[in-house]
């Protein structure tokens, strides 16, 4: 804890009993310091500075102790005093200038660099910190300077020459840039990715030429090199000679050596242009078989053919692409909510059973598995296994409201399914509190209710909001012409059936059939006869119709 800085004439030194005591202190603030008592720590080391104000350690661990509590701006002073104290300390130094960094104040702690380097020449680090800090603040040829004296140690690297590179493009120094690469290429003739760099300098800066004459350079020394090919393929594309340039990317997305998120990159640029152009299109799929084929193992190339199968309407393809891309790599949730909903899509409900409930296996507390697992089962006609997973489920959706009236609303249609009447309108009143505009909730409802001719007035109140909110809308407007059927309203029931025939009501069994009973209530018996015949090849009917037909009456 020795200072170096002279006392002046004025200041008391210490005597043997100022320094055993602060010695005493000084332990017993780093002892509370460990403990993590930093209050406690704080007053030990203040006690120290009161004795002797000139003791430096007791400042820096002050500034210590502010930093760790994240009172940066606070312990800059502390820090300051310390290296005033004890100019030569490295610790001290390094410690100031990270604050200062920290702080935003690159200029002062470039003279703290500045000092570093000059005291200890050798110490490469230091050059870097200065280096740093002079980028900071623009001053650019100070950083390459700086880079020089660390070469000047440790001789030309890569992590040197690319940074300077940087720094003279950054200055639009171009040539320079290009010698600093040209340098790093003489020193190691043999490393293909330098060559590559300047390539990359000359295309980015429009000088194809000098970019080809790299490029020929690098396929004397390795003609196979995939990097080499992809490059190419972006330096033709640049001259406007597209056919070469596919050609040197195939040879590219050949090769299992060039890694496959290079190649990814190349198929999102495919993706984002290839919608409406067939050539590009064509491409694409090419590219995605070479990549599948170079890349066999790896879930990301099947995951990617997945998208665009899925994209461009092929979801038999796209799912068994995402098949293979959970059978390699089964821990990504988005592919599997991918695969079941290309299930849902293509309505084959036990693959959509199936596999929803692997996923559900591996992610259980996803809500949206718990709800596509409930569809399945719910269109197999296996009410009892769908309400048990949608109820499992429902705490899981919760923070997602929509969703959450979803899976109500899947509850409810199973529980009416099994005749569990009360617990499907409690399902349907609590999707409906969540959402109460949303007019296929309150439409299914009210249907549910007119089937059973039980609250009709509700029935009556929640279809004509559905109609409200979505007119024009053929089930809409025949659930509500139900509704005034089962309240024996059967003259308003007529007009509200008419407008859904003429909406395309036409072409539904249930539509047509519900037209005839309203047309035999009204006394229209053979139009209701003829109806009924209508709706019987449609499908989608009641199970009394063909005896409505045979006795024409109603059962």
């Amino acid at each position: 804890m020795a200072n170096a800085q002279k006392r002046n004439k004025k200041e008391k030194e210490p005597n043997y009993e100022d320094n055993r005591k602060i010695t005493e202190l000084f332990l017993d603030a780093s002892k509370q310091k460990m403990l993590g008592n930093f209050e406690e720590a704080a007053e030990l080391y203040h006690s120290c500075i009161k004795i002797d104000p000139n003791n430096a350690a007791s400042y820096y661990e002050l500034a210590n102790l502010l930093t760790t509590r994240q009172q940066v701006p606070q312990a800059l002073p502390f820090a300051l005093r310390a290296l005033e104290l004890d100019p030569s300390n490295e610790w001290y130094s390094l410690f100031t200038a990270e604050i200062q960094l920290g702080l935003n104040d690159f200029q002062s702690a470039v003279g703290i660099y500045e000092r570093l380097v000059k005291d200890h020449p050798t110490k490469v680090e230091y050059q870097y910190e200065l280096a740093t800090s002079y980028l900071y603040l623009n001053r650019f040829e100070e950083a390459i300077k700086a880079y020089n004296k660390i070469e000047e140690v440790i001789g030309v690297s890569e992590e040197i020459s690319v940074q300077k590179e940087k720094i003279y493009l950054q200055m639009d120094r171009l040539e320079d840039a290009v010698k600093e690469l040209e340098r790093l290429i003489a020193n190691f003739p043999r490393e293909q990715r330098y060559l590559g760099m300047l390539a990359e300098v000359y295309t980015a800066n429009d000088m194809l030429d000098k970019a080809f004459v790299v490029y020929e350079r690098m396929a004397k020394n390795q003609p196979e090199d995939p990097i080499l090919h992809l490059n190419l393929a972006e330096y033709h594309r640049k001259k406007g000679d597209y056919d070469a340039s596919y050609k040197e990317l195939k040879m590219a997305f050949a090769s299992p050596a060039l890694s496959i998120d290079s190649k990814i990159q190349v198929m999102m640029s495919y993706y984002n242009l290839t919608s409406g152009d067939d050539k590009l299109l064509g491409q694409a799929y090419e590219l995605l078989d070479l990549l599948t084929a170079a890349h066999p193992t790896d879930a990301k190339s099947f995951a990617m053919k997945a998208d665009f199968l899925l994209r461009d309407g092929k979801p038999k393809e796209s799912r068994d692409a995402f098949y293979e891309t959970v059978k390699l790599d089964s821990s990504r949730f988005m592919v599997w909510s991918q695969l079941v909903n290309t299930s849902y899509e293509l309505r084959d409900w036990e693959a959509m059973k199936t596999d929803s409930k692997k996923a559900l296996e591996l992610f259980p507390n996803q809500g949206v598995l718990y709800l596509l697992n409930g569809i399945a089962h719910n269109n197999l006609k296996e009410y009892k296994q769908a309400t048990s997973i949608l109820a499992e489920g429902e705490v899981f959706t919760r923070t997602d409201s929509y969703m959450n009236v979803q899976l109500l609303s899947v509850l409810a249609d199973a529980y009416n399914n099994l005749k569990q009447y009360k617990e499907s309108d409690e399902a349907f009143e609590k999707a409906i509190k969540k959402d109460p505009n949303n007019p296929l909730l309150l439409n299914n409802y009210s249907y549910f209710l007119s089937l059973r001719a039980e609250k009709l007035e509700r029935a009556e109140e929640m279809s004509k909001k559905a109609n409200l909110l979505q007119p024009r809308e053929a089930n809409y407007q025949d659930t509500y012409a139900w509704i005034l059927y089962q309240q024996e309203k059967y003259e308003t029931a007529l007009e509200w059936i008419l407008k859904a025939m003429e909406g395309g009501g036409n072409k539904s069994g249930t539509i047509v059939e519900h037209y005839g009973d309203i047309l035999f209530k009204l006394g229209e018996k053979d139009k209701a006869l003829e109806q009924w015949k209508l709706a019987l090849p449609l499908g989608d009917h009641s199970e009394e119709l063909p005896s409505k037909i045979e006795g024409t009456k109603l059962p």
